[in-house]
């Protein structure tokens, strides 16, 4: 299990994640691919890991302004933890 604090990078995405005219959700997702992040709180839901990460940077916001909560099946950990700089 992962816990708050960890780093993780985001290495995949749902596949069923869409856009709409309010929500650029799979953009988001998308940007998030690749980076390092720090996992804000975790949860389960119907058995599975969700990790909420702060990813408002992804659109060149600070980091809170933006969260996604992505199942720890799409990060991997970054063991040993090192400083983030994406």
């Amino acid at each position: 299990m992962i816990s708050a604090g960890t780093l993780v990078i985001v290495e995949s995405v749902p596949d069923d994640l869409r856009d709409d005219d309010e929500m650029r959700t799979k953009e988001l997702f998308l940007g998030c691919v690749g980076r390092k992040f720090e996992v804000i709180s975790t949860t389960i839901v119907s058995g599975e890991q969700l990790l909420e990460l702060e990813v408002g940077e992804v659109f060149g916001e600070p980091a809170f302004m933006h969260s996604i909560w992505i199942e720890e099946r799409h990060v991997t950990v970054i063991d040993p933890p090192e400083q983030i700089s994406n």
